[in-house]
């Protein structure tokens, strides 16, 4: 909304006259054709008599003692949506040239079986380490306005779970539904750069880049990582990658024979030498993150990287709405008229 001539607010300053003064004015220009005059705010024809004034100004009722009031505020509104129909009042948008600032970004996360390893914190309660992943990327990506961002998930297998998109609600959505091992229990870190390349090489943009995500070591697949980083090179693509959790023990939740949930602790795989390679291979950086704290100060970190600055048009249409406001007014009018020629009708 805006006021296309703001400056007729000055008006406003005028309310105060028009509440104390333009209700006694039209009275008196009536009473001055009949050549009667107004006292107390009664009237009544000259010559006028003490005692009989003495016995109206008694017998006032809440009609007369109120009707001042309620006429002033009827004309005070009646002022007030006039001056604002003046400013006139528009709803829309403008037709104009913007710089637009954000990134295209492609996160490619791990959902393995050892990302139910229990070593995460989130507010003093132990979780596993996909829920803290959640947790922080899905502040991160709220955090992206006016960036494009895609999904894709791996296990075993490989699933674009979100094309880039602009939507932030519905990638939190499609983050939020993941689970562990619904790609498989393996590890694919190859394939699934493949499939992450795949989705942004043919954009046209002058930044390209994947978040690899990952807490194991590649054991499954039919693309080794590194060959993966080289074909990234070669289009222009970098890599971040985000190791999780290290190779010491972790406690793991697993099912009995009997049917009952134990915990063990287990010692994890991570190679963390080859998610170093692939980020220097493609020009990006590799970060370790061992707790949910480092987890979120690393997708902080890659918040200032990558920025593209473009020029968009924005397309905005106005339309006037000073017609209700001059409808309300007339109204107001028509009621203040009413009323004192009606109920408050002044009668010497």
């Amino acid at each position: 909304m805006r006021f296309e001539t703001p400056i007729a607010f000055v008006l406003l300053l005028l309310l105060p006259l028009v509440a104390l003064g333009a209700r006694r004015l039209r009275m008196m220009l009536r009473l001055a054709e009949k050549g009667e005059v107004a006292s107390s705010s009664i009237s009544f024809p000259l010559p006028v008599d003490r005692n009989y004034l003495k016995a109206v100004l008694r017998e006032r009722s809440f009609r007369v003692r109120y009707r001042d009031v309620i006429l002033r505020v009827l004309w005070s509104l009646a002022f007030v949506c006039g001056v604002t129909a003046l400013a006139r009042p528009q709803y829309g948008s403008s037709f104009r040239e913007v710089q637009w600032s954000g990134r295209d970004l492609l996160l490619a996360l791990d959902i393995s079986g050892s990302m139910m390893a229990i070593d995460f914190t989130i507010e003093g309660k132990r979780v596993d380490r996909l829920s803290a992943l959640k947790h922080v990327v899905n502040q991160f990506i709220r955090e992206r306005a006016g960036d494009r961002m895609a999904l894709v998930v791996f296990g075993d297998q490989v699933f674009t779970q979100c094309p880039l998109t602009l939507d932030q609600n519905a990638l939190i959505e499609f983050v939020n539904n993941l689970e562990v091992g619904m790609a498989g229990k393996g590890t694919a870190i190859g394939d699934g750069l493949a499939v992450s390349l795949k989705r942004i090489k043919n954009i046209d943009a002058q930044s390209k880049v994947i978040i690899l995500v990952t807490d194991g070591k590649s054991n499954s697949g039919n693309l080794a990582p590194l060959e993966a980083a080289k074909v990234a090179k070669q289009l222009g693509i970098k890599i971040y990658t985000i190791g999780i959790g290290s190779n010491e023990e972790a406690p793991f939740p697993i099912q009995t024979p009997f049917g009952f949930k134990t915990i063990v602790r287990q010692r994890m795989e991570f190679d963390e030498e080859t998610l170093r390679q692939i980020a220097e291979t493609t020009g990006g950086a590799y970060f370790n993150a061992r707790d949910t704290a480092s987890l979120e100060k690393v997708y902080a970190e890659i918040s200032a990287l990558e920025e593209r600055v473009e020029k968009t048009f924005q397309y905005t249409s106005y339309e006037e709405k000073s017609a209700p406001l001059l409808l309300a007014m007339l109204i107001l009018v028509v009621i203040a008229e009413t009323l004192g020629a009606t109920v408050f009708l002044k009668i010497p």
